[in-house]
């Protein structure tokens, strides 16, 4: 449980940065929210792939 809070933490954070760094090429504020959330949610995909694989024996 800990491990997924760390990934949510690092997911936010990187979604964070990613919007604001969309922000700074002056992207509207609803393309850098859009932005940072879908980086968010594929960094959260990702963890959850590798997860499933580790579990798999695959990796």
């Amino acid at each position: 449980m800990v491990l997924w809070g760390k990934r949510i933490g690092v997911a936010l954070a990187y979604g964070a940065l990613a919007g604001v760094v969309s922000r700074l090429w002056h992207d509207t504020w609803s393309d850098s929210l859009a932005f940072g959330i879908s980086m968010a949610v594929a960094m959260l995909g990702v963890a959850l792939a590798m997860g499933i694989r580790k579990r798999a024996g695959k990796g």
